[in-house]
C-alpha cells in the first residue's frame, strides 16, 4: 500500500534535526553534502541552510508520513532563477512518492516566485535524474569534485595567479563598495543578482574575496578561506583561472588544511585541465541539470552544492 505523503514548511527550529538527517543519508549513499565541512564551534546550525532559510523560508519543505519525518528539500530563488538546494527521502521510503511531492512543491514556490529558469546540482543517481527529467530538466554538464594537497595547491595557485593582476577587497565589499562590479559579473556568468549571498560569504563564512583586473575592467572575482574554495566567476576564462589562483591563495592563508576541494564544472575545460594538470585528484562527479536559457557555466567555479 502506497504511504500517504504530506509535505509542509519546514519550521527553522527544524534545521538541527534535518541537518543530522541529511547527513546520515549521504553517509548511507556515500553521496557528498553542500555544506562547509568545518563549522564554528558556536554555529548550532549548518550556515548555509540557515542563510538560504532566512531568505526563502517558504522554499524549505519537509515530506511526512503521519507524524515521521521522511525527507526534505529545499530551493531558492536569485533573481529569476530557481536554484535546488536539498532533495532527500529516507532510504527505508524511497519509492513512496515522497522525493516527487517534494519536487512538485518546490517547483511551485518557483513559480510562484517568478522564477523562468530552473537549476540543480545533483549526483548521478538514477531516482534524481529521473525525476529531474520528468519535470524537463536536461542535463548542462558533469562537475568535477576535485581534491589537491596543499603543497600542489600552493604550487598552482601561484602560477595561476600571475596571469591577470588581483586586489584582496574582503574590506572594500564589507563595506559595500564594489558590489556594482560583482552584479555586473554574475549578471554576465550566472544571470542573476545576489548581494544577500555575498554577504553571506563575507560575513558569516568570513571568506576573503578578491577582484581580478583584466585591462581596465574588474573582470572576475575569487573567495577562498578556512570552508571553502569559491565560488569564482570571470567575464573570460583567463579572469575566472585567476580568480582561482588568488582563491587558493586565500584559503592556504585561512586554513592548515592539508588538502583543498574544488567544485569545477566541465564546461569550464581550461579550469579543468589546470588543476588536473597541476595535480588534483578526481573525486567525484555530480551533474547540473537545467530547465530554461541558463548560461553555460564556462567560466565558474561553484562554491558549495547547495549555494552554487
Amino acid at each position: 500500500m502506497m504511504a500517504r505523503i504530506k509535505v509542509r514548511r519546514t519550521n527553522r527550529e527544524e534545521l538541527p534535526g534535518v541537518a543530522l538527517l541529511r547527513d546520515a543519508v549521504a553517509a548511507e549513499t556515500g553521496s557528498r553534502v553542500g555544506g562547509p565541512q568545518t563549522l564554528d564551534l558556536d554555529m548550532e546550525l549548518d550556515p548555509t541552510l540557515a542563510h538560504l532559510m532566512g531568505h526563502d523560508p517558504d522554499g524549505f519543505v519537509s515530506a511526512l508520513n503521519r507524524d515521521e519525518t521522511v525527507g526534505f528539500g529545499a530551493a531558492h530563488v536569485r533573481s529569476r532563477q530557481w536554484v535546488l538546494s536539498e532533495l532527500w527521502v529516507l532510504s527505508q521510503h524511497r519509492g513512496t512518492g515522497a522525493g516527487e511531492a517534494l519536487l512538485d512543491r518546490l517547483l511551485l514556490y518557483g513559480e510562484r516566485s517568478g522564477a523562468r529558469e530552473y537549476l540543480a546540482v545533483v549526483p548521478d543517481a538514477g531516482s534524481i535524474v529521473a525525476l529531474l527529467v520528468r519535470h524537463d530538466f536536461r542535463s548542462l554538464t558533469p562537475v568535477y569534485e576535485l581534491r589537491i594537497s596543499r603543497e600542489k595547491a600552493e604550487k598552482l595557485g601561484t602560477a595561476l595567479s600571475r596571469l591577470l593582476p588581483g586586489q584582496d577587497v574582503t574590506q572594500e565589499l564589507l563595506e559595500r563598495r564594489g558590489q556594482a562590479d560583482l552584479d555586473r559579473i554574475d549578471k554576465l556568468t550566472r544571470r542573476l543578482v545576489r548581494e544577500a549571498d555575498h554577504v553571506f560569504w563575507l560575513k558569516t563564512l568570513g571568506l576573503n574575496a578578491w577582484f581580478i583586473r583584466q585591462g581596465s575592467r574588474i573582470a572576475g572575482y575569487g573567495y577562498g578561506g578556512r570552508s571553502q574554495i569559491g565560488p569564482i566567476a570571470g567575464t573570460t576564462q583567463e579572469a575566472a583561472l585567476a580568480a582561482l589562483g588568488f582563491a587558493f591563495g586565500a584559503a592556504l592563508e585561512r586554513s592548515l588544511r592539508q588538502s583543498l576541494e574544488v567544485r569545477i564544472p566541465a564546461a569550464f575545460d581550461a579550469g579543468v585541465q589546470a588543476l588536473l594538470d597541476g595535480g588534483a585528484v578526481l573525486e567525484g562527479v555530480l551533474s547540473l541539470y537545467g530547465r530554461g536559457s541558463l548560461p553555460s557555466f564556462d567560466r565558474y567555479v561553484l562554491g558549495t552544492v547547495n549555494l552554487p
